[in-house]
C-alpha cells in the first residue's frame, strides 16, 4: 500500500479551519512518503550522521507555495481577482524581483492605509498581503526567500529566521485585519479602527525585517 506522509502546514494550521487562520493555511497536505522522505541515519561517522540544513528547504518551500487564500466580495462590491496560474517565484531574478516589489506594496499600503479600510475594509489590507485573491507580490513571499536562501549557500541560518520572524508578523497583521471585518457585529469590545491600527503595527514590524533581509541580499527598496 501507498504510505503517506502527513504534514501540519505552520503553527497555525494546528488551528484547523476555525478562526483567523481558515483564510490563510492549508491546515493539512498530504504528500506520498515515499517521494519525500529521508533515509534513515546510517551508524556513526556514516555520511548521513548529520543531515545539512538545506536537506529541508526543497519540502518547506512546497509546503510553503500551498496556502489557501480567501476569495471574498469586499463591503465596496469588488470581485477579488484570483488568477490560477499565479505560483512561487522559480528563478532567483523573478524572487529578487519580488521581494522588492512586495517591500514597495507594503509600503504603499501603510501610506494609504485610511484611504484603503475605509473603501475596502481589513480585506483591503488582507488583499496587499496576499491573503485574498493572488495579485500582490507579498502572495507567496516566503517561498521567494527561501528560494535565495537555498540557492545561496553564503547565507547564514539566521537569514531564514529573519523570514520566519517576519511571516510571523505578516500574519499577526492579517488576524488584525480580519477580525476587523467582524468586530461591529461581535461581543467583544473594540472597533474596526483599533485592528487596523494593530494590523498597520504588524506590518511595520514585518517591514523593518524585510529591508533587513534586502539588505543581506544587497536588495535596493523602491520607494
Amino acid at each position: 500500500p501507498l504510505r503517506m506522509l502527513q504534514v501540519v502546514h505552520g503553527a497555525e494550521g494546528l488551528r484547523g479551519w476555525s478562526g483567523a487562520a481558515h483564510n490563510r493555511f492549508c491546515p493539512l497536505l498530504v504528500l506520498p512518503l515515499d517521494r519525500f522522505m529521508l533515509p534513515a541515519p546510517t551508524a556513526k561517522g556514516g555520511p548521513l550522521e548529520v543531515l545539512s540544513r538545506r536537506s529541508f528547504v526543497p519540502l518547506c518551500i512546497l509546503l510553503a507555495a500551498t496556502p489557501v487564500v480567501a476569495a471574498t466580495s469586499t463591503k465596496a462590491g469588488f470581485d477579488d481577482k484570483m488568477i490560477p496560474t499565479a505560483k512561487a517565484a522559480t528563478t532567483p531574478e523573478a524572487a529578487r524581483k519580488q521581494i522588492v516589489a512586495g517591500y514597495r506594496e507594503l509600503g504603499e499600503l501603510l501610506r494609504n492605509m485610511n484611504e484603503v479600510t475605509n473603501t475596502e475594509g481589513g480585506d483591503g489590507i488582507r488583499r496587499v498581503l496576499g491573503t485574498v485573491g493572488t495579485t500582490s507580490s507579498v502572495y507567496l513571499i516566503e517561498p521567494a526567500f527561501r528560494l535565495l536562501f537555498e540557492a545561496d549557500e553564503s547565507l547564514p541560518m539566521e537569514f531564514i529566521e529573519g523570514v520566519e520572524q517576519m511571516m510571523i508578523q505578516l500574519q499577526d497583521a492579517d488576524s488584525q485585519a480580519y477580525s476587523a471585518n467582524f468586530i461591529s457585529f461581535s461581543s467583544a469590545k473594540g472597533k474596526p479602527e483599533d485592528y487596523y491600527k494593530r494590523a498597520g503595527e504588524a506590518i511595520m514590524r514585518a517591514r523593518m525585517r524585510w529591508l533587513e533581509l534586502m539588505q543581506i541580499l544587497q536588495l535596493k527598496p523602491e520607494e
